[in-house]
């Protein structure tokens, strides 16, 4: 399968503290990988550096084999093709729904607002969202907020999509609406990586589950097996808080 990202021996420290220990990570077409481990592990530093949100310290970061860390890297046209989901929503809200999706577009991708409404109508239906175009952010639920800003990153094309725990911010009942169309675009092939703790979706959506412990991916195998056979005793401590290992 095709790499299109490859992580190599990727370091980040806040201060004294180092967050990321040694991270090496292929990301190939299609792949969805979950990303598991308790909290301050480093999976969201993780995605926030693969999003340069976050700088590295030390290592690299290839996409289609060029280094991203390199500082004549366009940020902007480089998170056009690695969209982000965070916790939050990060909507704006002096926006409606429908130019929430069109501003990106317009802005970076440089499409004319016929264009940028048609494409963000488009995914706005993909995600159950198309009837809500002209609601303000303030006016819809979470679950309902964090469609949209899935629609808007679907509106820029992007070849990856980080998804930055986007349920722990939801009230219980609207996780699966989030998690449902996260599993639609599992289906249609896109290339996802997902900090998550919902491991009943992780095991049935994920190619690759990533377990990660003190700022290290511990252990790292096909969601099956990872379930079923967890080689580290850490790993096993961690699922059975969740499964009966």
């Amino acid at each position: 399968m095709e790499k299109i990202i490859e992580i190599s021996n990727l370091h980040k420290r806040f201060d004294k503290l180092e967050v990321l220990k040694g991270i090496n990570l292929n990301i190939h077409k299609k792949e969805v990988i979950s990303l598991i481990g308790a909290s301050g592990s480093g999976k969201s530093t993780l995605l926030r550096s693969i999003n340069l949100l976050e700088t590295p310290d030390q290592g690299e970061i290839l996409f289609h084999g060029q280094n991203i860390l390199n500082s004549d890297i366009n940020i902007n046209e480089y998170r056009s093709h690695v969209g982000m989901v965070f916790q939050n929503f990060n909507l704006f809200n002096n926006m409606n729904v429908l130019k929430n999706c069109m501003i990106g577009q317009m802005k970076v991708l440089r499409k004319n607002k016929k264009e940028a409404a048609d494409t963000a109508a488009y995914y706005l239906e993909k995600v159950g969202m198309k009837e809500f175009m002209l609601a303000d952010p303030q006016n819809i639920s979470g679950g309902q907020k964090q469609r949209v800003a899935i629609a808007r990153a679907l509106c820029m094309a992007p070849e990856v999509m980080l998804f930055d725990e986007p349920t722990s911010a939801l009230d219980p009942e609207m996780v699966d609406e989030v998690l449902n169309v996260m599993k639609d675009l599992a289906n249609d092939g896109l290339t996802m990586v997902i900090v998550t703790h919902e491991m009943s979706f992780a095991k049935d959506v994920s190619d690759t589950v990533c377990f990660m412990s003190d700022g290290k991916i511990l252990e790292s195998n096909n969601a099956a097996d990872f379930f079923a056979h967890p080689q580290e005793e850490r790993t096993r401590q961690f699922l059975s808080r969740f499964l009966k290992v």
